[in-house]
């Protein structure tokens, strides 16, 4: 415990640059609001579909979905390592000093210990989402299979047995001290975003609105 505080407060500086995507002004992130929810256009399977992520421009590691209320994101990793973990979190706190895992991916499928009930995730309205993803090898092939859902942002913590290991604490240290994987490119596509990262792993998204005088699929 006293290691990951000591990890904290040593990486704080180097978190600052995303100060300004962490803490966006109330008129700001109104306008944005409004422009995301203008994005939704093309149709899909009975909804208009955005492609309008973002990524940070200082880390170019964190991906943010268009921040429209009553919406829904489709996020679907293609391929993930071994070594990769995929993690949405949304800021529980107005200055986002905590976070709550939304989702969690590794490369078998998604991260327990949650259950999940749809491929489908609502966008809760004013509530900044963070999409990112953390490596941390370890030997063997082994991954971790759950994490905890409280915590701080862009903070990969991992729960279950291999945490235990003293291996598997020095890589996840390890891990935490590089930070998120940065994003190699990006490209919009006409019915999804596709995010490639560093390492090869490619992750397609969306975003969707229901159709006017459409039902739901």
């Amino acid at each position: 415990m006293s290691a990951h505080r000591t990890w904290s407060l040593s990486w704080a500086a180097r978190r600052a640059p995303l100060a300004a995507l962490l803490l966006t002004p109330a008129a700001g992130a109104l306008a944005a609001t409004d422009a995301a929810c203008r994005s939704f256009t093309a149709h899909h399977d009975g909804y208009l579909i955005s492609t309008a992520f973002t990524i940070d421009a200082e880390r170019h590691a964190v991906i943010s979905p268009p921040q429209c209320a009553g919406a829904l994101l489709w996020i679907r990793p293609l391929r993930l390592n071994a070594d990769e973990y995929l993690i949405l979190q949304k800021c529980t706190t107005a200055d986002c000093s905590r976070a709550q895992v939304v989702r969690a991916w590794n490369n078998q499928g998604t991260m327990g210990p949650y259950p999940v009930l749809s491929s489908k995730i609502p966008i809760e309205s004013g509530l900044r989402y963070l999409l990112w993803m953390q490596s941390v090898p370890l030997p063997g092939a082994r991954t971790f299979r759950q994490i905890e859902r409280e915590g701080q942002p862009l903070v990969f913590a991992p729960i279950g047995a291999t945490l235990q290991l003293e291996f598997a604490q020095q890589a996840l240290a390890a891990a935490r001290e590089r930070g998120p994987t940065p994003v190699q490119s990006a490209v919009q596509k006409s019915s999804a975003y596709v995010a490639t990262f560093r390492g090869g792993s490619s992750v397609w998204m969306r975003a969707l609105r229901a159709a006017a005088g459409a039902g739901t699929p």
